[in-house]
């Protein structure tokens, strides 16, 4: 029985990770040619960009919170399912956008099937994991994440390149239909009506609701690397053709390539080693990747400071994810997950604005360095909660109950 649970098990994992490729393959077209949309077909600045760019994560974030906690009481298939539609029927709109303003409207609907995927997926992937594994499931799902990151910017480029914007967003479409069909193959996850009707008498209430405890120290940690995140992600296309090259596709393949490693390894580090201990070198690492960017304006250099960063990010976020889930029971777990993401959210939307407006300013020096500031901010937010999860397990230890002596 145990051997065919595991099997069943099998077969869902792989499911959600065809699913997350294709959902992600859609988001990396948009992230390429997205930027060049805006500047090219629009007449867009580096800022319009940004804020285009960032509409997505503003949507997101607000609504992630609320989505994790109605993921645990109605399950996660239903929202896995809605994000793909959202993309199919925002993909359509693309085509007849012929102004900044709708196509940020467009990307806040976008933001809505990021809210609605990312957090079932994620919650999915624990509800899966084995005992003792939880950050290794959350990495190895990952990977099928910066997958789609490898593959969709480079893709959307080139299609922009050869057939134009309007083939850009059929390709686009045509990606999350895929996902939609994967995902509703995928059972639901959730294991207990019982927990889900237990968590609804016991709903939080004011700042608690919004955003789940757990979440808050790591989250705040991962506001800063997600702001370095979104200067690459964001404006790769843009800082390439700066420096010389002809396309950013190497740039985002490196990028996901360099996550992608990385994250083979880096979920088992953080169930053997620990949360901190692997998330915090990852933040150095993320900072000296920024700061190669701001500061060496070539494309040799340009690919070290892209992998630098991709490979911290790699160790931080999985990391840092798992120390969230760790801390609550099985029925908060969406409600933990979409808290979390928020505030990556949040990084990402203030971010994009705050990176375009950099650049628009002073140059990509200033873009990139402005987030490796933040990201050795993070690091030294990152040693302290650290010292203070080691405190919470030292007291939960010393509070344990003894066993009982044999015999009794």
């Amino acid at each position: 029985m145990a051997v065919a649970a595991s099997r069943s098990n099998g077969l869902k994992f792989g499911l959600l990770c065809g699913a997350t490729l294709f959902q992600f393959i859609t988001m990396g077209i948009y992230l390429s040619a997205l930027p060049l949309f805006v500047t090219e077909d629009l007449g867009g600045s580096r800022s319009a960009v940004g804020i285009t760019v960032g509409a997505f994560s503003l949507s997101a974030v607000l609504l992630r919170p609320s989505v994790g906690r109605e993921i645990d009481r109605r399950g996660r298939r239903m929202f896995l399912a809605a994000a793909p539609v959202i993309l199919i029927v925002t993909s359509a709109g693309f085509g007849l956008v012929r102004a900044v303003p709708v196509a940020v409207l467009l990307r806040l609907g976008q933001g809505v099937a990021g809210a609605c995927f990312y957090t079932a997926a994620a919650t999915v992937a624990t509800d899966l994991a084995p005992e003792g594994r939880r950050a290794e499931y959350l990495a190895r799902f990952s990977l099928f994440l910066y997958g789609g990151l490898a593959i969709g910017p480079a893709l959307g480029e080139a299609i922009v390149s050869s057939q134009g914007f309007g083939w850009t967003w059929a390709a686009a479409g045509a990606s999350s239909a895929i996902c939609l069909a994967v995902a509703l193959a995928l059972p639901e996850t959730r294991s207990s009506e019982v927990e889900a009707a237990r968590l609804e008498a016991v709903a939080p209430r004011g700042f608690a609701r919004f955003l789940h405890p757990a979440a808050v120290g790591p989250g705040i940690v991962i506001i800063t690397a997600a702001v370095g995140y979104t200067s690459i992600t964001a404006f790769s296309p843009l800082y390439a053709r700066r420096i010389g090259m002809a396309t950013s596709g190497a740039l985002y393949a490196t990028f996901a390539l360099s996550v992608l490693v990385v994250r083979l390894v880096s979920g088992r580090l953080a169930d053997r080693y620990g949360r901190v201990e692997v998330a915090l070198p990852g933040m150095v690492l993320a900072v000296g990747g920024l700061m190669v960017l701001a500061l060496q304006v070539s494309p040799a250099w340009a690919f070290v400071g892209v992998a630098g960063f991709g490979v911290g990010f790699s160790l931080v976020f999985p990391a840092l994810m798992a120390l969230t889930v760790d801390r609550v029971p099985e029925a908060e777990r969406g409600a933990a997950v979409g808290s979390f993401t928020a505030f990556f959210d949040i990084g990402s939307s203030t971010g994009g604005y705050a990176v375009g407006a950099a650049a628009d300013h002073w140059g990509f020096g200033a873009a990139y360095g402005l987030p490796a500031g933040l990201c050795a901010t993070g690091a030294v937010v990152l040693a302290r909660l650290g010292r203070k999860v080691r405190a919470e397990a030292e007291t939960a230890a010393d509070e344990a109950p003894l066993p009982e002596p044999s015999g009794t």
